[in-house]
């Protein structure tokens, strides 16, 4: 006798807060099984009779210092939308100031380590679309209550000109372009008086939602 087990894992749907603008819904995906195991998703295609706007803070940070989540969005300059380049996060400190780290979403890695195998941006190799979303805090809180009034966290983009440009190549462009911003500077409390807003304008959303079908069959 066959027994056979599904297990069901939520990929996630996402909401989003929209001003002023009513819409109407229809689903235009069409789920797909395979009896040994499927990713199904359904997209749900909003259109607005009135355009709307869609607003976020341009950086979020939660929890004290021993427990901080830190999120920001960077801006890519129009000139650069859609070129290839690589996104990068650093941290200096005001006591080291000729020192930098780079975090590449699972480490922090010292910018002038020629030793790492690894990349170092924390997106490599992209297409730089208008907005990009990056973060210090990928895996869980980061305590960072030792460099209280010492440590600031920075953003920046640099171009890869050709297919053989590098991650160096790219790196060395941001600096020399000067194309990083400085997110935080660590212990400041004021940091979110200082905070943007962006809102873009919207005419129709497009929602997928989508879950894992896992079939395993015992005899």
């Amino acid at each position: 006798m066959k027994r056979f087990i599904r297990h069901a894992l939520l990929l996630g749907a996402s909401t989003a807060c929209l001003l002023g603008a009513p819409f109407s819904q229809a689903e235009t995906g069409t789920p797909e099984l395979n009896p040994i195991g499927a990713t199904q998703y359904v997209e749900s295609t909003r259109e607005f009779s009135e355009p709307g706007r869609y607003c976020f803070p341009q950086t979020t940070r939660r929890g004290k210092l021993d427990k901080t989540f830190l999120d920001y969005h960077l801006l890519i300059a129009p000139e650069d939308h859609l070129k290839t380049g690589d996104i990068f996060v650093g941290f200096r400190r005001n006591s080291q100031p000729d020192a930098l780290w780079l975090y590449n979403g699972s480490t922090w890695v010292a910018a002038d380590d020629n030793q790492y195998p690894y990349h170092k941006a924390f997106i490599p190799l992209s297409t730089l679309e208008p907005i990009i979303p990056t973060s210090i805090s990928t895996s869980g809180p980061v305590d960072v209550t030792e460099f209280a009034g010492d440590g600031e966290i920075w953003v920046g983009y640099g171009l890869r000109k050709d297919a053989e440009a590098t991650e160096e190549d790219s790196f060395q462009d941001m600096i020399s372009n000067q194309r990083y911003y400085r997110v935080w500077q660590i212990g400041d409390s004021d940091a979110e008086a200082k905070e943007s807003t962006i809102c873009l304008p919207i005419s129709q959303m497009t929602v997928t939602t989508g879950y894992m079908e896992i079939i395993a069959t015992e005899k």
